[in-house]
């Protein structure tokens, strides 16, 4: 049955069901380069339903039969100039959409600096590798925290060869003269247990299996999973490290982070 127009016409509706503005976690601006948005659940018939890439940089997946009350996507880009991510986010029904507002379909994920980011050379930060049981962690989550007040002043998150890139905020240097090295508190963290795929084959044929899945919160509520803030909830195994870091200098000649 037509929604609008009477029942002599051909009618097709399309209606937004999420709209997507990935964000770089260190310069907190929309990010312009090229990545896919890969819809996992729920399937549709005939394939799996594209979120499309607009010549605006912003990302849209329409309403289909069986997305109801949550969808499950994976962020890629496959140059490590970004960390990959996965999230299981709730919706609102294509029948109650209307009641709430326009701003509830919008997320903003944030991405952190991979590998082969773009750093310009005054950068201070740290270039990390984590392993656990001698091999490299995937997925790590680092933060950087002052050690006189606990503000985190730098995030990061590791990749599949546990290798991370960890910048600092302004935030870490107080006002006044400059002083150098600054001494900070680096923790990382991973999951409770280290997850085991359900089939050898597994890893082969999806080299991403064991990315976490976050949740972020309903719409229209303030969502710290989305910005990184919040970890997986199965992150619980830590390492805290002290660490210098030199001003205007990335730093990269220190022994690797293990988590046991």
């Amino acid at each position: 049955m037509n929604q609008v127009l009477d029942n002599r016409y051909v009618e097709n509706i399309q209606r937004l069901a999420l709209g997507f503005e990935p964000i770089d976690a260190l310069r907190l601006h929309r990010i312009a380069r090229p990545f896919s948005i890969r819809v996992e659940q729920p399937p549709k018939a005939g394939g799996k339903p594209p979120v499309v890439r607009h010549s605006s940089c912003l990302h849209a997946l329409l309403y289909y039969p069986s997305l109801i009350n949550s969808v499950n996507v994976r962020i890629v880009e496959d140059c490590r100039q970004f960390v990959p991510r996965r999230f299981a986010i709730p919706l609102h029904t294509l029948a109650t959409v209307d009641s709430f507002p326009y701003t509830d379909r919008v997320r903003r994920p944030f991405l952190f600096p991979g590998a082969a980011y773009d750093l310009d050379s005054c950068s201070t930060g740290i270039r990390g590798r984590v392993l656990r049981g001698g091999v490299p962690m995937r997925w790590a989550r680092v933060a950087a925290v002052l050690v006189s007040s606990g503000e985190v002043v730098g995030r990061a998150h590791g990749d599949d060869r546990g290798e991370f890139l960890l910048v600092i905020g302004p935030d870490a240097v107080p006002i006044g003269d400059l002083v150098s090295p600054v001494n900070l508190q680096v923790t990382v963290f991973g999951p409770a247990t280290i997850p085991v795929p359900a089939t050898p084959a597994l890893p082969l044929s999806d080299p991403l299996w064991d990315l976490p899945l976050e949740t972020p919160p309903a719409p229209g509520t303030t969502d710290t999973v989305s910005t990184g803030e919040t970890l997986p909830s199965t992150y619980t195994a830590t390492t805290v490290v002290n660490v210098d870091f030199t001003l205007g200098e990335l730093r990269s000649n220190f022994a690797a982070f293990v988590i046991t």
